[in-house]
């Protein structure tokens, strides 16, 4: 998953979301998928958690000034890990995991990457603190 993430950030590096002085919706990027594979275990309906992959639809995150905010839009994830990475030093600024919503204050200008994974998926997203 480490790799994944390198990855990811690398991809997202050469689009970073611009802030102004108002609030910012960061895009966010399918990276992967958990599929579920058909065949007799009663856990192949469509209840089962990984049935749903996670899509960029699913989360609303915005950066306003310094302060990062994501919101669940799908009700049927129970739960979100999110993790923000400074690009430019690789230090893990966040990584907390959140039902409903996550407001974060980040406090040291840079560039960061944002990592939202859930059981379905992961979805990846960058911004730049001024």
């Amino acid at each position: 998953m480490k790799k994944f993430f390198i990855y990811a950030l690398a991809t997202f590096l050469a689009m970073p979301c611009v802030l102004s002085a108002e609030e910012i919706e960061i895009q966010l990027m399918e990276v992967i998928s958990m599929e579920v594979i058909s065949g007799d275990d009663p856990m192949d309906g469509s209840d089962h958690m990984g049935s749903n992959p996670t899509r960029p639809r699913d989360f609303r995150a915005t950066i306003d000034g310094n302060v990062l905010a994501i919101t669940k839009q799908e009700e049927s994830i129970p739960f979100a890990q999110a993790m923000v990475v400074n690009a430019t030093t690789g230090g893990i600024v966040l990584n907390q995991q959140f039902t409903t919503s996550l407001s974060e204050q980040i406090g040291t200008p840079g560039v960061y990457a944002l990592h939202i994974e859930t059981a379905g998926g992961a979805l990846v997203g960058q911004f730049i603190v001024q």
